[in-house]
């Protein structure tokens, strides 16, 4: 039986007194009639769903809201009624009102539909309606619109493909990243996504009270161990019941792919251990277990429970810095993931499911484990219905020539045929070219709409001068709607042009390897490989990390494995505190080669040697940083390459858009502005952005 709940007040010996529980806290009458009031008015849905469930719900009933106003017919009576002629009705408007090319796109719209059904009526929706519908989706509907009912396979990011992927995020990655702790969150990620099958929002939104990290004794060796648990309560049924989970994880040989080197190196960059004298990796790696209880904890500061681990970087009036409490979006994480396949030349996308999948089927095909091991790791309640439908590779990973002929198999074979790195060619396109784009541009359909476009802007220059002064006049809104419609016909274009061009490339350059290796091979047995240009890096601390990934597995073993740790931890540490210059554009690189062609010099990209800040006091009498030309006081202050500070802009109008967007927005026209020079205009601050416009200019040659 549970205890009781009494109104109890206890006297205290200095005079107070202390009650157990408050009125509000007891059941009474008026409690009790006010909660019945409330469930009799209240309506409350049938099911407990997910925001991202909400989200697709409300998308399809502004669908159908579109739909009913049409014919004049109020949407939730109609969808009450759930006549089947009006359901199969509201799919074909679907199909000729918006793109839609697959079945499961619209067998996945009907779904929501129901869904929608159900928190309307709070009750499920007739099981021979649905069934109908399914079928004349999957019969005429398909056949009348030729929709594409084919499953896509699903690749899987085997063991190989994922060393070769971390391996490239570090070396040659063309990602662009605010600064570089955004790229050590983004291989960490990574990590934590191999080793536990995890979604990616689950691992978006750990925190530093979902990690628990200690110290143990081996049982069998009795060394001391460093290791972490994470524990994944973001799961995909906490809507309905908290189910999480904890895998646990050792130091791994390699620092490159040890999921803990990655979090102490974040923690220590975030100062979120709770001893105050924990503050380098050499002093956590060398903490030993405590005698008496075998474990020894390592608290996190309170502050920081509740943090995010992986979180954004933000712009702010220092410049770019990670942000201290917003975490980091799906959106933007799920863009670097793609790009990294795309630079190594995979088929089908790269996502964190490839990786997710190729845990699962590695857990299906282990002997040693079990249905149960792998439905809690992929967090599948119930039955093995979905990994079987979703999740096990169409490829059939066992090898049915071998037991056909009653020998011992070699499944190896038949598994990298399902593996994402089996087709891969670093060569294929990936974008157009300058020319291509234009091509683009040249088309009949966009030629008229940019016609239109500059049309109604040539009213709009004629009536008001410029086309700021027209904002909140209809021709302005006119013209916007003009401009969307032309960058989103350019952007359609271009992406189906793409697709041809890759597609064309598909088919020929198998042809024509063939034709190299068989010509070289008879001309002079040698193999025609091109070997890529190495990628230069500018960060001597991301230089060590690609050095370290790179390396021969057989250097992590031995007595130094660990005082490599601690030295790859200490690297990672100080590169989040870097950050890389921006990336050269297409206008720069085309205006570069133009000057290189013609012998001019290119005032865009031209280095001029500048002072270097230095690290103690200055001296007295020390003379100001000068901007040489068009170059950006900001940057000849920050921490960016040297060659990032030191590049000179355009012309005037270059620098003022640079300075505006990325550092001066951050200011209002009467805020206190600190010289960006701390050593000669250290604690110089202004009252003002004309006030520091003047300074710039005078002193150092800013101008703005």
């Amino acid at each position: 039986m549970p205890r009781r709940k009494k109104l109890t007040t206890v006297n205290l010996s200095s005079g107070g007194s202390y009650s157990g529980h408050t009125t509000d806290d007891v059941c009474t009458l008026d409690v009790l009639a006010r909660k019945y009031e409330e469930a009799l008015s209240e309506t409350r849905p049938t099911t407990l769903y997910a925001p991202n469930t909400i989200y697709h719900v409300d998308r399809i009933q502004r669908l159908f809201e579109e739909y009913c106003d049409k014919f004049q017919l109020d949407p939730q009576e109609t969808l009450r009624e759930c006549a089947t002629a009006r359901m199969e009705n509201f799919l074909h408007w679907l199909l000729r009102t918006y793109t839609i090319k697959k079945t499961s796109t619209l067998t996945t719209y009907w779904r929501q539909l129901s869904q929608l059904y159900i928190m309307w009526t709070q009750r499920r929706m007739d099981p021979a309606v649905m069934r109908q519908i399914f079928v004349f989706i999957e019969g005429p509907l398909t056949e009348e619109y030729g929709l594409d009912n084919e499953e896509i396979e699903k690749p899987l990011m085997e063991a190989d493909d994922f060393v070769e992927l971390i391996r490239y995020h570090w070396a040659s990655d063309i990602n662009w990243f605010p600064n570089e702790r955004q790229r050590l969150q983004l291989a960490a990620i990574l990590l934590l996504a191999a080793f536990t099958g995890s979604r990616p929002q689950a691992l978006l939104d750990l925190t530093y009270r979902d990690l628990d990290l200690y110290i143990e004794k081996d049982a069998e060796t009795r060394v001391d161990m460093l290791r972490l648990g994470v524990k994944l309560t973001k799961t995909k049924s906490r809507q309905k019941r908290k189910r999480p989970k904890t895998y646990t994880f050792n130091l791994d040989d390699n620092p490159i792919f040890c999921v803990i080197t990655h979090i102490v190196s974040l923690a220590f960059d975030d100062s979120a251990f709770g001893p105050p004298d924990l503050k380098s990796p050499d002093v956590l790696f060398r903490l030993r277990a405590r005698r008496e209880k075998g474990c020894q904890p390592i608290p996190w500061r309170k502050e920081m429970l509740e943090v995010p681990i992986f979180r954004r970087a933000i712009a702010t009036k220092e410049g770019v810095k990670t942000s201290p409490d917003r975490a980091l979006t799906y959106n933007v994480y799920q863009a670097w993931v793609k790009r990294l396949g795309e630079a190594l030349g995979y088929l089908q996308t790269l996502t964190t499911y490839c990786l997710r999948r190729a845990l699962g089927n590695a857990i299906n095909d282990d002997p040693k484990s079990n249905a149960a091991v792998r439905n809690l790791a992929l967090d599948h309640v119930g039955s093995s219905t979905i990994f079987e439908r979703n999740y096990l590779s169409r490829m059939i990973r066992y090898s049915t020539q071998d037991a056909f002929w009653n020998r011992e198999a070699n499944p190896q074979a038949a598994k990298s045929a399902s593996r994402i790195g089996r087709l891969r060619d670093p060569n294929r396109p990936r974008k157009l070219t300058t020319e291509q784009s234009q091509q683009v541009r040249r088309l009949p359909s966009v030629r008229r709409l940019l016609e239109s476009r500059d049309r109604v802007r040539g009213v709009i220059v004629r009536e008001f001068g410029f086309l700021r002064m027209a904002i909140g006049e209809p021709i302005h809104a006119e013209y916007k709607k003009l401009e969307c419609m032309v960058n989103s016909t350019i952007r359609a274009e271009e992406r189906a042009l793409l697709k041809c061009i890759q597609r064309q490339y598909d088919e020929a350059a198998p042809v024509e390897a063939i034709q190299r290796q068989i010509k070289g091979t008879s001309a002079e047995g040698q193999e025609l490989t091109t070997e890529s240009t190495p990628t230069q890096i500018k960060i001597p601390e991301r230089r060590q990390i690609a050095e370290a990934a790179m390396s021969d597995p057989a250097v992590f073993t031995g007595p130094k494995a660990l005082s490599r740790h601690i030295k790859c931890s200490a690297t990672m540490i100080s590169l989040c505190r870097q950050r890389e210059g921006r990336r050269e554009t297409r206008r720069e690189r085309l205006s570069r080669k133009y000057s290189r062609s013609t012998g001019e010099t290119d005032t865009a990209t031209t280095v001029v040697s500048t002072p270097t800040l230095p690290l103690s006091s200055p001296p007295e009498g020390c003379v100001p940083l000068a901007c040489q030309g068009f170059q950006c006081l900001f940057c000849l202050c920050s921490n960016l390459p040297q060659e990032d500070r030191e590049k000179r802009y355009a012309g005037k109008h270059s620098l003022q858009r640079h300075t505006e967007r990325c550092r001066l927005r951050h200011f209002q026209e009467k805020d206190r502005i600190p010289c960006p020079d701390k050593v000669a205009c250290r604690g110089k601050v202004f009252e003002g952005k004309s006030h520091f416009k003047n300074h710039a200019a005078s002193v150092h040659l800013f101008v703005l």
